[in-house]
C-alpha cells in the first residue's frame, strides 16, 4: 500500500462510518494499522518527520477503533478525519524532499 492508497483508504473508511458499516469500517481499519506498523517497524529513525506523522497518524486510527467498538460512529468518524489530515500532512512531506 502505498501513501496515496492509505489516504483513500481513511476517507473511506470515514464514509462507511457515516453510514454506519462497522464491519467494512473494521476492515479498513485493520488494513491501515497494519501498514502504519510496518512503517513503524521499518527501521528508520523514531525522530524522523515521517516517524512522527506516521505515528500520530496511528495514534489517530487507534481512537477511531476505541470509538467504534463504543458504536460513537459519528466520533469515529471525526477521528478518521484527523488521521486523514495527519497522513496529508507526511505525504505532503515526502513530496518535498
Amino acid at each position: 500500500m502505498n501513501a496515496v492508497e492509505v489516504m483513500a483508504k481513511i476517507r473511506d473508511l470515514a464514509v462507511q462510518l457515516h453510514r454506519g458499516n462497522e464491519e467494512q469500517a473494521e476492515t479498513i481499519i485493520q488494513d491501515v494499522v497494519h501498514h502504519l506498523k510496518d512503517i513503524m517497524l521499518s527501521g528508520a529513525d523514531p525522530g524522523d518527520e515521517e516517524m512522527l506523522r506516521t505515528q500520530q497518524t496511528l495514534f489517530a486510527m487507534d481512537e477511531v477503533r476505541t470509538l467504534v467498538t463504543q458504536r460513537d460512529f459519528d466520533g469515529a468518524a471525526t477521528a478518521a478525519r484527523d488521521a486523514a489530515r495527519e497522513w496529508k500532512q507526511q505525504s505532503t512531506l515526502e513530496r518535498t524532499v
